[in-house]
């Protein structure tokens, strides 16, 4: 005599499958249902990752700009020391050979 299972009410429940179930025929199922979800997903992906990496760009690129303009005005500042130490140095030369 065959047993039937009975769920938690009495009723007698359907028989599962008692074979495993391929993992290819798994995925053969599962694959036509994700696969264009999957690319409109990424596809959306990428361009964000895009956008974020212009962004990124630009403002890389603006924070080159800043640095290369302050390098410039820190060398104007240098080379106008340099000529004010210079030239108090030929001062006190000269001031000195004056007085031998």
């Amino acid at each position: 005599m065959a047993t039937v299972a009975l769920n938690t009410a009495g009723q007698a429940m359907a028989r599962r499958h008692a074979g495993k179930a391929s993992s290819r025929t798994a995925h053969l199922r599962d694959r036509g249902r994700h696969s264009k979800a999957k690319t409109a997903t990424s596809e959306n992906s990428l361009k964000e990752r895009l956008l974020a990496l212009e962004r990124e760009r630009d403002q890389l690129c603006a924070a080159l700009e800043r640095a290369q303009e302050r390098a410039r005005k820190l060398e104007e500042v240098h080379a106008a020391a340099r000529d004010r130490i210079s030239w108090a140095l030929d001062s006190l030369q000269n001031i000195l050979e004056t007085k031998r």
